[in-house]
């Protein structure tokens, strides 16, 4: 019989794990506003990147293009985000944000802002360390 490794101290698995927890918790805070946490956070680096394209935006955030562009596709279609094709390129897209973007983003910005609150209070004096972990282990990648 195959012997099997202990699985609850895998690092790739308790961070998945979390990810998902952490993840559900910013989805129901902005849950008024209609937007995900990934939406919001795409919709926030658009905002802050004015016509960014696709393959910057999947490389900035470190996410798979094919989950930008899904995002991509639900935001435009609620007319947060205009895609228009770059001039030298017709193939490769540029994104802006809109007014209606900007407007839903000040709607996310304070309920984001409650989800951050309660992270940091749970964690307290562990926070700071929690994101010199998470920037370490996001250094694996380099």
């Amino acid at each position: 019989m195959l012997k099997l490794p202990d699985m609850e101290c895998c690092a790739c698995g308790n961070l998945r794990k979390t990810t998902r927890v952490i993840t559900q918790f910013y989805d129901r805070h902005l849950q008024p506003t209609g937007l995900r946490t990934t939406q919001c956070v795409l919709l926030r680096n658009i905002s802050l990147h004015r016509n960014i394209a696709v393959g910057e935006l999947a490389a900035m955030l470190l996410m798979d293009q094919s989950t930008v562009t899904r995002n991509i596709e639900i935001l435009n279609k609620h007319g947060y985000i205009k895609i228009v094709p770059e001039n030298q390129d017709a193939r490769k897209k540029s994104i802006s944000i809109t007014m209606n973007g900007e407007k839903k983003l000040e709607e996310a910005i304070p309920l984001w802002e409650e989800a951050q609150r309660k992270i940091e209070q749970v964690l307290g004096k562990q926070f700071d360390g929690f994101l010199e972990t998470l920037a370490t282990i996001n250094k694996i990648s380099e």
